[in-house]
């Protein structure tokens, strides 16, 4: 069971190390106030603003969970030409993140704005587009992987199914980690489920794999669990199962069962972003696979306790772990 003072030895090495981030970048909007009164024009809430704030989302979030555990961060995906671009990338800048950012003018930024009253969110409105990026700007990206894997110790794929993603950029970016021996860490979408053949890590949730496997999941069944590590093609599988806790399949070994840590549940918006960052940062920094995800467990709890999407710090993941027996650590006081 990791504790306050293997976390600490394990953290140690967090700002040694650096994480690449590829995906699909998105702002998050906030919308904020009370809402005590409900609309005379329909039985709905009316939400008096008070604050209103963006923050980096999707594969952003990722980057800036990396950053906030101390690692360095070179982030990779796409943009529009537009305002909500802009600010993604002022909110990806102020994190400390090495943008490395693809402008498509055929597209805008995708934004996800949510609605808050009394800390709840009411309604999210999202403005997206799924279509594929043009070939120019795979190209593009595909250049700034080659700049940025050489000297990382681990890549996240965050694929939100956005069109950023494509079978064929997804390959060149496993073989690329391959040829540079950076460790893949994949948070899939059905789309392109069978394309991450390869990953050192795939991270899907309970309704992913069902998809992907075209029949429901038996998280409790080692035979069923170990072949469906098998038939996706990665050298182990974690399966999130929210509340649940997460699954751990490896080869050669019974799957370990990671249980949820029990916290007060204000929103699960980037619950998953957390745990891809911290099991990125955690494998770059040379930490086993099984602690690096009990790790994430606890930070994926103390993420949850906060309103939206938000990062999760060295601090308030030691907080969430039990006292180590008989010892202080540099986190107790703050």
């Amino acid at each position: 069971m990791i504790d306050r003072g293997r976390f600490r030895r394990i953290a140690a090495g967090f700002g040694k190390t650096r994480v690449v981030v590829l995906g699909d970048l998105m702002l998050d909007r906030y919308v904020a106030g009370p809402a005590d009164r409900v609309s005379p024009e329909a039985p709905v809430p009316v939400v008096l603003v008070e604050r209103e704030w963006d923050a980096a989302g999707g594969a952003a979030n990722v980057a800036a969970n990396v950053r906030a555990l101390d690692a360095r961060c070179d982030v990779i995906g796409v943009v529009g030409a537009d305002a909500p671009g802009r600010a993604l990338e002022d909110a990806l800048c102020r994190t400390g993140a090495l943008c490395r950012l693809a402008v498509d003018r055929s597209r805008a930024t995708t934004v996800k704005t949510r609605i808050l009253a009394r800390g709840q969110q009411v309604v999210r409105i999202d403005r997206e587009e799924h279509s594929p990026v043009p070939r120019s700007t795979r190209e593009e990206l595909s250049a700034h992987l080659g700049d940025a894997l050489p000297g990382a110790r681990a890549l996240v794929i965050a694929d939100y199914d956005k069109g950023v993603l494509s079978a064929s950029l997804i390959g060149h970016a496993l073989a690329v980690a391959a040829t540079h021996g950076v460790p893949v860490v994949a948070d899939p979408k059905q789309r392109n489920f069978a394309a991450y053949d390869g990953a050192h890590l795939l991270k899907p949730n309970r309704r992913e794999l069902e998809a992907a496997m075209g029949e429901p999941a038996r998280p409790d069944d080692p035979d069923w669990m170990e072949g469906a590590r098998s038939r996706t093609g990665c050298d182990h599988l974690l399966l999130t199962l929210g509340a649940d806790g997460m699954v751990l399949v490896s080869p050669g070994g019974a799957p370990r069962r990671v249980s949820a840590r029990a916290r007060s549940v204000y929103d699960v918006s980037g619950a998953g972003d957390i745990v891809a960052a911290v099991v990125a940062v955690a494998l770059a920094a040379g930490t086993g696979l099984y602690d690096a995800v009990s790790v994430a467990a606890a930070a994926a709890a103390a993420g949850v306790a906060k309103v939206g999407v938000a990062t999760v710090s060295q601090a308030e993941i030691a907080a969430s772990l039990p006292q180590s027996p008989g010892a202080a650590t540099p986190y107790d006081h703050r």
